[in-house]
């Protein structure tokens, strides 16, 4: 019985990869490019800190070297007083 099971179980994930094969064939041939997308003037840009209007940067942009980092920290409320007071 158990040699059966075993049976069993190497044929199932045999057909598993194989059906996950011809899906990824399936899928990369029929594939298509993505469509050209038209943005309104007024989505093209927004306001920074200043007030200014700046253009959206754009996937197909040069990569930048610029990042933010957010980290949530215990108690952040009365964290901000103390770093507050910090900066001044």
């Amino acid at each position: 019985m158990a040699p059966l099971l075993l049976q069993l179980a190497v044929l199932g994930a045999a057909l598993a990869a194989a059906a996950l094969v011809l899906i990824s064939i399936v899928a990369f041939t029929t594939a298509t490019k993505m469509p050209a997308l038209h943005r309104h003037e007024e989505e093209k840009f927004f306001l920074n800190a200043k007030g200014q209007k700046e253009t959206l940067p754009s996937i197909w942009d040069s990569p930048t070297k610029q990042l933010s980092v957010v980290v949530p920290s215990y108690n952040e409320e009365k964290r901000n007083e103390i770093l507050r007071s910090l900066m001044k």
